[in-house]
């Protein structure tokens, strides 16, 4: 048991593995989490999963340090012939390979780049609506983390731009994200990006909260409420939710 006060590291939860890139066909190293090392947290509104001493999601993406192709771990070996093409003309060719034999860990910082080297990936490979937005989501996460990071610079002007940008960067992603996964409803079939119907359902509605459109938000939450597949934490967020938009209403009609 960790004494009080300890501090811990994401070393203590991670480990190096071997891998050969489906693109390039060279062999590189990533960071990937101990199975079950971890604790769980409570998830933030959103869903975003919390974990105990370390941010997983900075996790998340196998990217190759040579050509630049990256992708989350569960897509990383699915590409055709033409994907692969694909990516090597508009991802690969404006890539420089990267020495990343010292890093022990993944900044926030690092994380980001892998997960705009994935979306770019993606674009090129024509990923489903899904895939994307759910990158554009993890990107909307990792940004707001660098953003609180950015609130602890000693220098104002420089604090302020920082988080500022942090800011207006995660809002374009998970408005992307909030885009996306609308459209990926009305095309692909559940699950989406790993997500079944009332857990897309009630990011969503979290999403429409977030930027204002409460009356998306409420359909989308009926739906989860009345869906019998609805796990009970879902619905229980949902209600929470559910009862925010109430006051929100209510204190309008004042």
């Amino acid at each position: 048991m960790a004494m009080p006060g300890t501090q811990h590291t994401d070393e203590e939860f991670i480990f190096d593995k071997k891998m050969t890139c489906v693109v390039c066909d060279k062999p590189f190293t990533i960071k990937v989490l101990k199975s079950n090392r971890a604790r769980r947290l409570e998830s933030d509104k959103d869903l975003r999963p919390r974990y105990e001493h370390i941010d997983t999601l900075k996790y998340g993406i196998c990217s190759c340090p040579n050509c630049g192709y990256s992708a989350m771990h569960s897509a990383f070996s699915h590409l055709s012939s033409r994907q692969i093409n694909n990516i090597k003309e508009q991802v690969c060719v404006h890539v420089l390979p990267e020495d990343r034999s010292g890093w022990t860990s993944y900044s926030y910082d690092q994380a980001i780049r892998m997960h705009e080297l994935a979306l770019q990936c993606a674009e090129a490979k024509l990923a489903k609506d899904g895939e994307k937005a759910y990158l554009h989501m993890l990107m909307a996460w990792l940004l707001r983390e660098k953003e609180k990071e950015a609130e602890k610079i000693n220098i104002d002007e420089l604090r302020e731009q920082e988080v500022k940008s942090c800011h207006e960067q995660a809002d374009e992603h998970y408005l992307a994200a909030f885009e996306g996964f609308q459209q990926a409803m009305m095309n692909e079939m559940f699950p989406i990006a790993g997500l079944n119907q009332p857990t897309l359902e009630y990011i969503l509605a979290y999403m429409a909260f977030y930027f204002g459109k409460l009356e998306v938000s409420a359909k989308l939450i009926g739906s989860v409420l009345t869906t019998s597949s609805a796990s009970r934490n879902v619905k229980d967020r949902a209600l929470e939710l559910k009862d925010e938009i109430i006051k929100i209403i209510r204190a309008k009609k004042k």
